[in-house]
């Protein structure tokens, strides 16, 4: 692909306690429901400074894409792959019909994905806002010191999810997990997407 340059829910630890937060996880879930803005015009750019914003976008989405294809990858062949062409994309797909149900096993089985997965996933994210701070949009670097500290939040409550599960239904907090982090990660991915065909229409 030739890329040409054209003119110009936070969770807060003061309590320490993983029960208090369920009301500041939910609403942070259904905030993310909502599909990206349409993306503000950019400052004139220098061509070079226009080549490296292109690339902190592919970047950004690509990192979403890679913890999709790890989701896709634990989940193996009954990922429901026939039914893709009924739904939007992937993302959508994995919310409407391959959401896991809880088991020990399972819960060992997605621990990788919301362990190191989620934890790297993270970091270069953040990583990503710091090194391209110069030429990403402020709204964007929001987006990603935001989605940063959501994601940490759900790594920490997939850990509690065996010590709640004898007061709250696991099922309903298993997937609450997922749901959050795919629409979070989507929301970001479509982001980068929508800038990027702003930024150069003709990519595909």
């Amino acid at each position: 692909m030739i890329l040409r340059h054209q003119p110009s829910p936070t969770y807060s630890p003061a309590s320490g306690d993983p029960k208090g937060s369920t009301m500041s996880a939910d609403s942070s879930d259904l905030s993310l429901n909502a599909s990206p803005p349409p993306p503000a015009p950019v400052e004139k750019l220098t061509p070079d400074a226009f080549e490296i914003l292109l690339e902190a976008l592919l970047q950004i989405r690509l990192e979403c894409h890679l913890w999709k294809a790890h989701f896709i990858h634990i989940v193996g062949h009954s990922f429901p792959r026939d039914t893709a062409n009924e739904y939007k994309d992937v993302w959508e797909l994995m919310l409407a019909r391959a959401i896991p149900t809880f088991s020990p096993s399972a819960y060992i089985q997605f621990t990788p994905l919301f362990d190191e997965g989620l934890r790297e996933t993270s970091a270069r994210l953040q990583k990503l806002s710091i090194v391209y701070a110069r030429v990403l949009p402020r709204h964007v670097q929001k987006r990603l010191t935001k989605a940063v500290r959501q994601l940490e939040f759900s790594i920490a409550s997939y850990r509690w999810i065996p010590a709640r599960a004898a007061n709250e239904d696991p099922d309903v907090l298993f997937a609450a997990r997922f749901k959050a982090v795919i629409r979070l990660l989507r929301l970001i991915a479509q982001d980068a997407d929508q800038r990027l065909e702003a930024l150069v229409p003709d990519r595909g």
